[in-house]
């Protein structure tokens, strides 16, 4: 069952939402209107990761942003971080409408009244050094920290990250070629787990770092296991099968 934490309360729980069959989710822009800034983005990639958790369990998401001011440049510009970060476009809106089952929204933020409010740490240093690199790097970065906690990102962790996932798309496109077989199934029950746990990125991602190095799955399943739990990460995975 899929869990979040309310940092209103303290409390995880068991993600009910008010509409059945629906979760509804709100993104609060940053207080400095800088909304395409690594805090900002970081919401961004926290509801997008609830976003497609619940859509695998079977709920139809709806997810509104609230609306840079500024006219219409700097919405062009907060939907261009979203696909460069593979993240699922939101609505804009000036403000929550209720109900709303999970807002992410910094301390002092607008969230409405939501079932959960989703409070990221921040994202240090304030300007990221992403310039050559793959911009999933940032989101596999920022994946490797619980979305609580502050998230420390020198050049020299963006650049391994970069690496970390050249070598899996290497990786993935040479297990392509092998004979299909089922999912890795203990690899992907502790992926899916993680995430169902209050969005635990950095345990979700030790799996994949096991499961590339374990000799014992055939590629096949190694190929099906990364294709399919890279539908929760997000991180194009697949991109050089074929090529």
């Amino acid at each position: 069952m899929f869990r979040l934490h309310d940092a209103a309360t303290g409390q995880a729980g068991l993600v009910r939402p008010a509409r059945r069959g629906e979760l509804r989710i709100w993104v609060a822009g940053q207080l400095d209107s800088d909304v395409i800034g690594p805090a900002g983005l970081r919401a961004c990639l926290v509801a997008d990761l609830v976003r497609r958790v619940a859509e695998r369990h079977h709920l139809r998401v709806s997810a509104w942003h609230q609306a840079p001011g500024g006219g219409a440049e700097p919405a062009q510009a907060l939907r261009a971080a979203w696909d460069a970060l593979n993240i699922y476009p939101a609505d804009l809106a000036a403000s929550p409408p209720e109900p709303i089952d999970v807002a992410v929204a910094r301390n002092g933020e607008p969230g409405g009244s939501p079932a959960y409010r989703l409070e990221p740490g921040e994202v240090r240093p304030p300007a990221l050094g992403t310039t050559g690199l793959d911009p999933l790097a940032l989101r596999l970065a920022l994946l490797g920290h619980r979305y609580r906690e502050p998230a420390i990102l020198p050049g020299e962790v963006l650049a391994a990250a970069d690496q970390t996932l050249r070598r899996w798309r290497e990786q993935v496109a040479g297990w392509a070629l092998s004979p299909s077989r089922p999912m890795a199934a203990e690899y992907t029950s502790d992926v899916l787990g993680a995430l169902d746990d209050d969005l635990d990125g950095p345990a979700a991602v030790r799996s994949l770092h096991a499961l590339a190095a374990d000799a014992g799955p055939p590629p096949g399943a190694k190929f099906e296991a990364f294709a399919y739990l890279d539908r929760l990460l997000g991180l194009d995975l697949a991109r050089e099968v074929g090529r």
